[in-house]
């Protein structure tokens, strides 16, 4: 059996994983709390249970609370293949961008970008000649790729154009890297901003330089693709400096408890979030061009602030009443 294999499961973050799949858990400070029993307490790639006196590691909790075998714990927690427990761990394979499926002109990227996003031509252009924007041939979705700290692209951040369109990470994209522009005469950062998406960073680049005049000099932005404090983590360690954290997320509820989780790695971050009438910076730059908010968002925002409701039902009924409006 390979023992790499199992050392590996034997110390993923539990708190995580647990997370990833539904399992109800409180954050409290660097550990985590499960919120239907008050005493059994998650700390990095362990669990204490106190009121029935048990404790073990990521691996034990699977199989004694998750009813999983031994085997299925460890391929759940590492996500390798059966076959890999018999045999030496293989080399990882690194990411590999397939140049091949790439449509070059990049037009249906420019258009939706510019005309739906409010993105300058010419930022377009400085993204697309720094190989930092690229457009599927087959499905035309956006390709922002992820470059580590040696300049090698180790994934990519997908962002759909049609009418079905979708957010997500490419597949094999390296874990703890996000899509990131950097801004520095000599390869050192002072500060390391945060987004939710690669569009709303690039809203904030064009925001900052077009309406506030503000150099960027020796920050690196880096979009998370989602709220994930993994890579906010990792940015750190990665790129050489102090850094400061400059949080840049949503206007919304989810934004605010990412703040709190971020509290544990840096308190004194720097709060950068849109002006209170907007979502995002997307949204912000668009209101400043004299782009007027989707008429969907208000509802959904001013009916969120109202009732308790979830979002897929506050989805709905706002969906509902602007079908309702418009069919007047």
């Amino acid at each position: 059996m390979n023992k790499d294999l199992i050392q590996k499961a034997r110390q993923t973050n539990l708190a995580e994983y647990l997370t990833s799949q539904g399992v109800p858990l409180k954050r409290e400070g660097q550990r985590h709390r499960h919120t239907e029993h008050d005493s059994l307490i998650f700390t990095k790639n362990s669990y204490y249970w106190n009121s029935r006196q048990e404790k073990g590691n990521s691996i034990d909790y699977l199989v004694r609370h998750m009813d999983m075998s031994f085997i299925t714990a460890v391929l759940a927690l590492t996500g390798a293949s059966e076959a890999s427990l018999t045999s030496p761990a293989a080399p990882v394979k690194g990411f590999v961008l397939d140049y091949e499926t790439l449509n070059p002109n990049n037009q249906k990227a420019k258009m939706h970008l510019n005309k739906e996003r409010h993105i300058e031509n010419d930022s377009i252009d400085y993204l697309i000649q720094n190989k930092l924007l690229l457009q599927d041939r087959q499905t035309n979705n956006i390709i922002f790729p992820m470059y580590d700290e040696k300049n090698i692209c180790v994934g990519a951040e997908l962002q759909g154009v049609t009418k079905k369109r979708f957010k997500g990470i490419m597949k094999g994209s390296k874990y703890g890297y996000g899509f990131n522009v950097r801004f520095s005469s000599d390869g050192v950062f002072d500060y390391a901003l945060f987004f939710e998406s690669a569009i709303d960073l690039i809203s904030f680049i064009e925001y900052k330089k077009n309406y506030e005049n503000k150099s960027l000099n020796k920050c690196i932005l880096v979009s998370m693709a989602g709220l994930k404090a993994n890579i906010v983590k990792h940015t750190l360690n990665a790129f050489d400096g102090d850094l400061r954290i400059v949080l840049c997320v949503d206007n919304d509820e989810a934004g605010t408890k990412f703040k709190n989780e971020i509290e544990s790695i840096q308190q004194n971050y720097i709060d950068c979030t849109p002006n209170e009438k907007y979502k995002d910076w997307n949204e912000q730059l668009g209101a400043v061009k004299g782009h007027s908010i989707p008429i969907q968002r208000l509802i959904v925002r001013g009916m969120s602030k109202r009732n308790n409701d979830s979002p897929s039902e506050t989805i709905r009924k706002a969906a509902a009443i602007h079908s309702q409006n418009h069919n007047k």
